[in-house]
């Protein structure tokens, strides 16, 4: 099958979440015998196609203008969201015309991207099926400045009336199907469950890490981890108020952050306010194929911690949260912030009230202190993820669905 994916940003070595499950599909796709070209309005600077077979992988870049950083945020990104895929959609129309014919059309969809409507014109043009996967399907924007906020809703509103033309709607969740047939009036019965991937083969228990534990320094220690942006949504401070309770019942403890973000400064002043600056260290990026030998380190893992009520409404399906439980490591999150569907408090995982940060405090230590509960919570999330989350389940479920309208098409 020749296949065409349409999406916002496209990397070949990925570490955004949307990136990864991108290159996931298109290599496995690949794998499975089928030929996809991935054409994506990127970033400014550059257009990117992607063409993937069994044994191919070549990526072809279109210059797009150029903007100076004073108008990256601002111009820059209105232009490759928009204006940016008018050259997209010319040169899967050149694809289509001049190489071979495509079967079907997939789409990342989020609401301020333009990505599902190009793939919508262009499944309207070729006649072609198309499957559209959310990545996100509410945006937050309390605080955000007035133009941005218009932006939002009217990019959000356009949107969604081409998503709910997809033929078929890939969804992380339950919960998140629910939302977009109640608010989105996405009819029910064109979504398909359909979860953040992860590799179980590559993500798995047992992984040897002693090199990164010199490394480190942390022989001896008890892990905690926290993977993943160090962005405000996700809460990482609430980790290190935990700490001072933790501390008095673990001495011998260092909490890993793993990954950038603004909120890094902050929480190096939250922790020498608190005096666990000694049991708290900022490890920064590391590249996607470290992130199972840190996981692997971890004792306990946690994170995300949300306050807000937008993903207990949508299901999310982080990405970490399903890498931590593929390598057996009990998880702490709170309500909202992962799908039920996911994670269930006292079997693969400690779900905890939002800001609960003595609830964080005795999860932590309950799982740090009782060996036979952490490694049961840990073998349980890692069966569940086998069977939920596995990129070969899921990757038959889509190869289903593209055989299914690809035969209903002709």
């Amino acid at each position: 099958m020749n296949i065409l994916y349409v999406t916002q940003y496209f990397s070949d070595e990925p570490t955004h979440a949307s990136t990864v499950t991108t290159l996931e599909i298109v290599e496995r796709l690949a794998r499975r015998g089928h030929e996809v070209d991935v054409i994506s309005a990127d970033s400014p600077g550059t257009m990117r196609i992607y063409q993937k077979r069994r044994s191919i992988a070549k990526t072809i870049s279109i210059p797009l203008p150029e903007f100076s950083t004073q108008w990256y945020d601002g111009f820059a990104t209105f232009f490759t969201h928009t204006l940016g895929h008018a050259p997209l959609l010319l040169n899967a129309l050149a694809l289509d015309h001049f190489r071979e014919r495509f079967d079907a059309i997939i789409s990342m969809y989020h609401p301020t991207h333009l990505a599902t409507v190009s793939a919508y014109a262009l499944s309207r043009i070729l006649k072609l099926p198309l499957v559209a996967k959310i990545h996100d399907f509410i945006i937050e924007a309390t605080g955000l400045p007035m133009l941005k906020r218009m932006y939002h809703t009217v990019l959000g509103n356009i949107n969604l009336r081409f998503l709910r033309r997809s033929n078929i709607v890939l969804v992380q969740s339950p919960e998140l199907k629910r939302v977009a047939n109640q608010q989105g009036c996405v009819d029910s019965a064109r979504m398909i469950i359909f979860p953040n991937g992860v590799d179980t083969d590559v993500f798995r228990p047992g992984i040897k890490s002693e090199g990164l534990r010199n490394k480190l320094g942390l022989e001896g220690k008890t892990v905690l981890l926290f993977l993943g942006g160090l962005y405000g949504y996700r809460h990482p401070e609430l980790l290190i108020k935990a700490l001072p309770d933790i501390v008095r019942e673990t001495k011998h403890l260092k909490a890993l952050f793993v990954g950038r973000g603004p909120e890094e400064p902050r929480l190096l002043a939250l922790a020498r306010r608190l005096g666990v600056n000694d049991y708290v260290e900022f490890v920064g990026s590391v590249k996607y194929s470290l992130v199972p030998r840190f996981i692997s380190l971890a004792d306990v893992t946690v994170g995300p911690l949300t306050l807000t009520g937008y993903p207990s409404i949508y299901g999310a399906t982080p990405r970490t949260v399903a890498e931590y439980m593929a390598c057996a490591k009990p998880v702490v999150v709170t309500r909202g912030a992962v799908s039920e569907s996911i994670v269930i408090d006292g079997y693969n995982g400690r779900v905890l009230e939002p800001a609960d940060i003595e609830g964080l405090s005795a999860a932590v230590i309950n799982l740090v202190e009782d060996d036979d509960l952490s490694r049961r919570i840990g073998q349980n999330a890692r069966e569940h993820v086998e069977k939920m989350c596995s990129w070969d389940v899921l990757m038959t479920r889509l190869e289903k669905v593209l055989n299914a309208l690809v035969q209903s098409a002709d």
